[in-house]
This record gives structure tokens, sequence and C-alpha cells, in this order.
């Protein structure tokens, strides 16, 4: 039994700038989850942990940090393997030449080459694929096939795109879905994709150890992998490594603001570490004036429980500028012209049965169509 965890995109020294007032905090707590990572790791007494590239933001991280990283790694008592990815490549300024880096302890490995990486103690080895620049269109595990011949337990390691279509683009080290059956892998082991996702078994994303954004669904996590014997199906385990929550809420802003505004604050109020959650709130419908107040009310609201951050991204459409589209539309469709004006009449014949809510929602119904089209 060979038992390894599997985690990749750390990404130290993420920039948040897409967070920035708490960016700092989100840097914690990625150092915080790959501590977590290592524990997780002598917690279940795994043979190796794989890191499957990007375990910096880039070759430009601070020094500082590469010692803090350095640290992290220096706890764990399985043999550690480090593959450059795309973010972090082998290049020739690289911070894996640093002497900072250098300074980490012999158990930890880098897959910097060709050649097969035995795990220590086990009848395992790696395959790795690190990557030498940004962008790519080959395929990283190009290479493996003549190192087909390997008697033991094959696990590859790459960074890259799985080519499956609409999840890759041409230039991002596209994968091919044939890696584990052309080389002969018992587990592809890969990084790149920051939610977790395993393909046909012996295929996985990690996904991140801690989410660097909003819906990121499937990250914070490492996998545990176990392989029982060479050709037999690895287990597969989620371990939770994660220390943020990034929260997303939806307001409809075509229904009553004020009532939508405290749906959401009894949503929220049983969130279990508001200091450690970052929340967003995404608006949808059709909206008035009145709903900008409560939004900035709710806002300020939320803040004062102390969650960690908190932002309002607005997708609603403004009454005013549905109402512009809506004059538009109808001056060139005599249909449109004719809808709003029996749906803007009060005791229109054809709608006697209908009440002034149905009105009004068949005109946000309308409204909506009209926004589509216009798209």
């Amino acid at each position: 039994m060979v038992r390894i965890l599997h985690s990749a995109d750390w990404q130290m020294g993420l920039r948040a700038r897409h967070v920035a007032q708490v960016a700092s905090s989100v840097r914690d707590a990625r150092l915080e989850a790959a501590r977590n990572v290592i524990e997780a790791a002598n917690r279940h007494q795994v043979d190796a942990v794989v890191l499957a590239g990007d375990i910096f933001e880039d070759n430009l991280v601070e020094d500082r940090l590469v010692h803090q990283v350095v640290s992290v790694l220096e706890g764990s008592r399985a043999p550690v393997f480090v593959l450059p990815g795309n973010h972090d490549a082998l290049t020739p300024d690289a911070v894996y030449h640093r002497a900072s880096w250098k300074q980490r302890p012999a158990r930890v490995y880098m897959l910097d080459g060709d050649a097969p990486v035995p795990i220590p103690g086990t009848s395992a080895v790696l395959l790795a694929a690190p990557l030498r620049q940004k962008k790519g269109m080959k395929d990283p595990t190009a290479s493996w096939r003549a190192r087909a011949n390997v008697d033991a337990i094959r696990v590859g390691v790459a960074h890259g795109s799985l080519r499956i279509e609409g999840k890759h683009a041409a230039d991002d080290f596209p994968i091919g879905l044939d890696a584990v059956s052309r080389v002969g892998l018992d587990y592809l082991a890969l990084g790149h994709w920051h939610g977790q996702y395993v393909h046909e078994g012996r295929t996985a994303y990690a996904g991140a150890h801690e989410a660097t954004k909003f819906g990121e669904d499937g990250s914070g996590q490492a996998l545990l992998v176990e392989l029982a014997s060479r050709g037999a199906p690895p287990r597969l385990t989620p371990v939770s490594t994660g220390v943020l929550q990034w929260r997303t809420v939806e307001l409809d802003l075509g229904k009553d603001a004020e009532r939508e505004a405290e749906r959401v604050l009894g949503l929220v109020r049983d969130t279990a570490q508001p200091a450690r959650t970052l929340l967003r709130l995404r608006t949808m419908g059709v909206s008035s004036e009145a709903a900008t107040p409560v939004l900035a009310r709710l806002k300020e609201g939320l803040l004062g429980r102390a969650f960690l951050h908190v932002v309002v991204d607005r997708c609603d459409i403004q009454k005013a500028e549905v109402e512009g589209l809506l004059a538009k539309a109808a001056a060139s469709s005599p249909l449109v012209a004719s809808l709003l004006e029996e749906l803007s009449r009060p005791s229109s014949p054809g709608l006697a049965d209908v009440s002034e809510a149905g009105r009004l929602a068949a005109r946000s119904l309308l409204s909506e169509l009209v926004m589509e089209a216009w798209r």
C-alpha cells in the first residue's frame, strides 16, 4: 500500500487585488492552509506529499515568503515532492534557484527532471512533467511515452488542463485524456484547476488548498490517494484544508428590497466564523432607485457583524434602463407596443381577471424578454 497526499495551487504570495482591503488576511490564510496540508499528511501517515505545481504565485515573491513555505514543509514527516507549475515555472529566474529555497530540508525534493523518481520506502515512482514557461501548447506528459517500461506503481505528476471540450485553452498546457493509458499510470496527480475534480477514477485535480476567489467550488481541499498495488484502482478521499469561506448570496431586487435584505440577514445569521468569511451579495432582477440605500445599509450591517469582507456585486438592471429599452423596442415592434399598451391599462378587457400584481409580473417578464433579446 502506497499512501500519498496530493495537493497543488498553493499560489503563496497571491496578490488578491480583487479583495484588496483584506488581501493580507487572504495571504495569511493560504499559509495557514498550507500548514493544514502538512498536518493532514502527518495525521494520515502518508508515504509522500505531492505538490503538483504553482506552489508560489510567481517567481517574484519575497524571500521572506520562501523561508515561510520552507518552514511549513519542514513539518512534514514524509518526503515532499514539488513540481514547478506555470506560475512558478522553472525559468532562469525561478524561485527554485534561490538560496532561500535551496536551504530546504533534504526530504523536500524538486521534480525538475525527466527520470522516474522513487518514493523512498515504497514500490512507487513519480513521473514528472515540470513546466519551464508560463504558457504552452504542448502536452507536458508527451515525453512519458518513452518511460512506459518502468516496473513499479506509477504516479504521474503534471500541471495543465485536461483536454476536455470547453474546459481547456490551446495554450494552457493541454493534457491528453490518454495519458494514463498511454503510460500505464496507476494515478495521475494534476494541478492547475482550483476545484477538486476526478476524471475516470485514475486522474484527478486535488484543487487549490485554499480558495483564491468567489465561485471556486471544490477548492480548500487535498486528496488522500491510496494505491494498494500495481494496477489496482486508487482510493481517493477528499481532505479539508481550507481556512476562509467565500460565500455568495443572491438578492432579487425585482422583489421588495427591504424584505430581501431581511432574508439575507436571516441566511447569514448563523455563520459559524464571520471573521473568516468573505461574503458576496449578488443582485438580480429589475431594481428601483430605492434599492441602492437598502443595499448600503445591508452591507454596513454585515460588516458590523464582523464579517471579514462584504462586497455587493450589482447584476440587477435599473428600472429606468429597462423602461428605456422597452420604449425603443415598442417603437420598432408593433407586438411589443401592443403588449405594453394592454399592460398599462388598469382595467383592460383582455386582462379583466388578472390582478394588478399579475399585470406587473407580466410587464416584468416582458422586460426580461426584451433585455435578453437586447443582449
